[in-house]
C-alpha cells in the first residue's frame, strides 16, 4: 500500500483523524460533529468530496495554533508533509483543514474564527483550478469577495468593481494582488514540477 510510505511521523501525527478498512484510507468530512461524507485513498487513486463540511485536525487547542494549512485533498496534506514534516514536529501548532473540491468562504471563515493567531497556507494543486483558490482563499482573508472565470486562454476576475484579465500560464496569487491591490499575507506551497499536486509527486516517487 503506497499509503505506508509516507513518513511514519506523518502517519501518526494523522493517525486519529483518519480511518483504514482494507485497502482504503477514509477521511471524514465533518460539519457540527456529524461526518457527511468521506475522501478515499486507494490504490485506484484518491476520490475528494464536494460537501459543506472539512476534515480538520489539530494537536492543541485553536488560540495556540500559529499555522493553518488548507487544501481541497486530506491526501495532499498528508503527502504535502511528507516532504515538510517539520510542520507536524511536536510540540505541533499547526492545524490542517481539507475544504473538498469547491471550497467556500463559509469554510473559510469558521476556520478564522477558531483559529484566530494563525497565519494562512494554501496547499492546493498547480492547475488553474487550485491558483484560482489561492487567490479566493487572499480574498476571503481580508473579509472580501472576487468574481473568477475563465475567458480563452486568460483567467478574468471581478474585484472592487474593475475587471483583470491574466493569461492563464502565468495566473498566480502573486499576480493577482499586484493587480487588485489585495494584501493577504497567504503563503502558497505548490509541488514541483511536472506534478500538479503533492499527492502525485508522492506517488510517483521512488
Amino acid at each position: 500500500m503506497v499509503f505506508l510510505r509516507l513518513k511514519s511521523e506523518v502517519r501518526n501525527f494523522f493517525a486519529p483523524h483518519i480511518t483504514i478498512v482494507e485497502d482504503n484510507i477514509l477521511f471524514p468530512y465533518t460539519m457540527e460533529n456529524q461526518v457527511l461524507t468521506q475522501e478515499h485513498w486507494n490504490e485506484n487513486g484518491v476520490r475528494i468530496p464536494v460537501c459543506k463540511g472539512m476534515w480538520l485536525v489539530t494537536d492543541g487547542l485553536p488560540v495556540s495554533v500559529t499555522h493553518l494549512f488548507v487544501g481541497h485533498s486530506a491526501s495532499d496534506l498528508l503527502c504535502f508533509c511528507h516532504y515538510h514534516p517539520n510542520w507536524v514536529d511536536p510540540p505541533c501548532l499547526s492545524a490542517f483543514a481539507s475544504l473538498g473540491l469547491l471550497p467556500t468562504k463559509e469554510q473559510f471563515t469558521w476556520l478564522k474564527i477558531q483559529f484566530p493567531n494563525a497565519k494562512i497556507h494554501t496547499i492546493f494543486d498547480n492547475g488553474i483550478s487550485g491558483r484560482v483558490a489561492d487567490c479566493k482563499v487572499a480574498t476571503w482573508q481580508i473579509g472580501k469577495n472576487a468574481r473568477f472565470s475563465l475567458a480563452d486562454d486568460h483567467g478574468e476576475f471581478y474585484y472592487n468593481k474593475k475587471k483583470h484579465r491574466i493569461p492563464v500560464n502565468i495566473f498566480s496569487l502573486s499576480r493577482f494582488e499586484k493587480l487588485s491591490g489585495i494584501r493577504s499575507g497567504v503563503r502558497t506551497h505548490k509541488p514541483k514540477a511536472p506534478f500538479e499536486t503533492f499527492y502525485l509527486s508522492f506517488i510517483n516517487s521512488d
